[in-house]
């Protein structure tokens, strides 16, 4: 069994490999490439993009690896013009090795061949991916996997494609749970702010354009953060434009009214219907700023 498991992450197509896979076919020809967590995983859709377009976020996809990812493929991209971070309320304050990452570092390394320095070689984990998930998580992925003949969730430009809005759960139901799942407690931004600052210096460096994005959210969401921290991140978003003009720009969307309940899929991500919305918003934006 546990052979068995192993064979099945190490071979089924999941997010990681798709979006290594196609990255690689397109590119010669992606001119922007969009960063991030789930929120731009379902609420960017490069097919709305007047340029080739790219969607390399993932679900709680870090700075961290938003950093190691775009070093990764700044020098095989060579149409690069325009890079889009998605900055949300966790984000700036996420301490490396924690959430997630305890065990998407390891779907990082092996499918989209990153070198970690977070792993540690004597981690068991670092040689068998049936060991990095409980086994009720890998019974349930297997199980979808029989229903569906897949488990993988994006398209071929990296979009989240199973966010509907049939299936939209209302947010009242959920903005306060979600809100205290996203809470870390924390105000210190340092960390991930040179991330930030490293990647804008080399995109000057390459005159690529940088574009900051705060992806809208909910009002009865936004009523569970803390405000202060809230505020904290638009000024340091607004911050990296000051300090950039004419090469970083920030586009806050977190209370943009253009976006009612029904583009959500649930309290803080948008559906497919929202998505459209969204992606169009920010592909008018950066044709407003393109050099």
């Amino acid at each position: 069994m546990f052979i068995g498991l192993e064979v099945f992450y190490r071979f089924i197509p999941n997010n990681y490999s798709v979006k290594n896979q196609q990255i690689n076919n397109k590119s010669n020809e992606t001119e922007t490439l969009l960063f991030g967590d789930s929120h731009c995983l379902y609420g960017l859709n490069p097919k709305f993009f007047s340029k080739k377009a790219f969607n390399l976020s993932n679900v709680s996809q870090t700075i961290y690896f938003d950093n190691l990812l775009f070093e990764k493929y700044l020098n095989k991209l060579p149409k690069l013009k325009q890079v889009v971070f998605c900055i949300e309320y966790t984000n700036l304050s996420q301490i490396d090795n924690s959430g997630d990452d305890g065990w998407r570092k390891f779907f990082y390394k092996r499918f989209m061949h990153l070198e970690i320095p977070l792993i540690s070689n004597l981690d068991p984990r670092n040689y068998s991916l049936a060991l990095t998930q409980s086994f009720y998580k890998s019974r349930d992925l297997i199980k979808r996997y029989i229903k569906k003949g897949t488990i993988v969730d994006c398209d071929s430009l990296g979009w989240g494609t199973n966010y509907k809005k049939e299936d939209r759960i209302p947010a009242i139901q959920i903005a306060k749970i979600r809100a205290v799942v996203q809470e870390d407690g924390l105000m210190d931004f340092e960390l991930n702010k040179s991330r930030i600052n490293s990647i804008i210096n080399r995109c000057k460096e390459r005159k690529i354009q940088v574009l900051i994005v705060s992806m809208p959210q909910t009002k009865i969401f936004e009523s569970y953060l803390n405000q202060n921290k809230l505020s904290k991140i638009k000024a340091t978003c607004s911050e990296f434009q000051t300090k950039n003009p004419n090469d970083v720009f920030y586009l806050n969307l977190f209370d943009d009214t253009r976006f009612s309940e029904e583009d959500f899929y649930d309290a803080d991500h948008l559906n497919n219907v929202g998505a459209l919305k969204c992606s169009k918003i920010v592909n008018d934006y950066l044709t407003s700023i393109e050099k």
